[in-house]
């Protein structure tokens, strides 16, 4: 059973390898960009790294976007304790839909307005792929009740489907969740990691059987805490249990 489950998962990922290219391009170039920006100032945009560092506090949400940058996706909900309502701004450069998209979470000040708390470069790749392709087909970014933010990416075909949740711990904005979903010739694939716990929780279904059988195996494994911020659910992924199930 196991040699017939590497089998499967070879296939996905071969069909699957044209679209993980193009998004781990993507990914490690807006992480090399991103590590340029740890020591610049508030609303400047440095010539080399092309990267502005946005607006530490403002009282509405134009206050925080800087030129060439428009708001793409929106969500608004609780993020911590406060039972203020916080926003997360995913932007996008007007000019161009294959440059790196920042995420911005502010959180709501009593006092009124709000403070930029974090800044990914990482959360979501680049829209388009430098070949003009679009990556995923959907995407969206949501605030749950319970104080989660989800990003949750969808494509037809083998992209597949990707969620990731995260959420504040000890006022850290960290990963907590990783949802993954495949299709193949003739199977199917999810798998779901929780963070917190260190467990994996996958399911093969085999669609070229006409009861569709699964098969369902849950696997430990201890990993680093992983950061909003710092990491990509790329990178995240491949430090996670997969291939050798």
């Amino acid at each position: 059973m196991k040699c017939k489950i590497l089998t499967v998962l070879f296939l996905i990922l071969a069909v699957s390898c044209k679209k993980e290219t193009e998004k781990a391009l993507v990914t490690e170039d807006s992480k090399v960009l991103s590590d340029t920006i740890q020591d610049q100032t508030d609303g400047e945009v440095v010539e080399n790294s092309q990267l502005p560092v946005f607006p530490k506090a403002g009282k509405k949400i134009e206050d925080f976007l800087l030129e060439p940058y428009k708001v793409q996706y929106e969500a608004e909900g609780f993020l911590n304790d406060d039972e203020l309502e916080d926003i997360v701004l995913v932007l996008q450069n007007k000019n161009d839909n294959t440059d790196v998209r920042p995420t911005l979470v502010l959180i709501k000040q009593s006092s009124g307005g709000y403070r930029l708390q974090e800044t990914s470069w990482q959360a979501l790749n680049p829209e388009y792929s430098y070949e003009g392709n679009k990556i995923y087909d959907y995407e969206d970014i949501t605030i749950g009740k319970d104080k989660t933010l989800t990003v949750t990416l969808n494509g037809i075909g083998p992209v597949g489907t990707q969620e990731t949740t995260y959420k504040y711990v000890n006022n850290e904005l960290v990963f907590t969740k990783i949802h993954v979903f495949n299709m193949g010739a003739g199977s199917q694939i999810a798998v779901d990691y929780d963070l917190i716990s260190g467990t994996a929780e996958m399911e093969l279904v085999n669609t070229m059987v006409d009861s569709m059988p699964s098969t369902h195996e849950t696997k430990k494994f201890k990993l680093e805490k992983q950061f909003f911020v710092y990491d990509s659910p790329e990178r995240v992924l491949k430090k996670l249990p997969a291939t050798d199930w």
